[in-house]
């Protein structure tokens, strides 16, 4: 747990970064995923389209303080989850048999991936259609949460590197 003020900017920082990751990582999945299934219904898509549209989805879906974009989604579910994953940590460091121990490695890009399936789940019911059109299907649901699981290698291996 940071104690001083730049022990918590690190931490904020280090966040920052990991969420940025795991967002920009389901932006473009989100988008490859829109653009293959485009294609597969007779759309011709150049490289320069497709790179344009990753650069728009991007910026479009970017995190906001003003509205809840996925974005935004996403790095409030890191930081939840997060939170979690370090509070089970912490307990695991402390438990009295060496099995919970080796679950730490597993616990920050479980909380992530996590994270994006609860955030995916929750708007299902509301609207009764995948907000998030990149998550459709299984193979389309599975990259999204494993964008999530990237933001939480990320945070874990940047935060506990001394540690380990």
């Amino acid at each position: 747990m940071p104690r001083s003020g730049t022990q918590w900017l690190r931490l904020a920082a280090i966040f920052i970064l990991a969420a940025g990751c795991g967002y920009v990582a389901a932006s473009v999945l989100f988008t490859l995923a829109n653009l293959i299934r485009l294609s597969g219904i007779g759309a011709e898509i150049s490289a320069a389209d497709a790179w344009r549209t990753i650069l728009f989805d991007l910026r479009g879906m970017a995190p906001s303080p003003v509205e809840l974009s996925y974005g935004s989604v996403i790095f409030i579910g890191l930081a939840i989850a997060f939170t979690v994953a370090a509070w089970l940590r912490w307990a695991a460091s402390r438990a009295a048999t060496p099995a919970p121990r080796r679950l730490a490695p597993w616990l920050f890009p479980l909380a992530g991936a996590t994270a994006v399936a609860v955030a995916l789940l929750a708007m299902y019911p509301k609207y009764e259609i995948w907000l998030i059109a990149g998550a459709r299907g299984p193979l389309g649901f599975t990259a999204q949460c494993l964008s999530g699981a990237l933001a939480g290698v990320v945070f874990q291996g940047l935060y506990f590197r001394r540690k380990q």
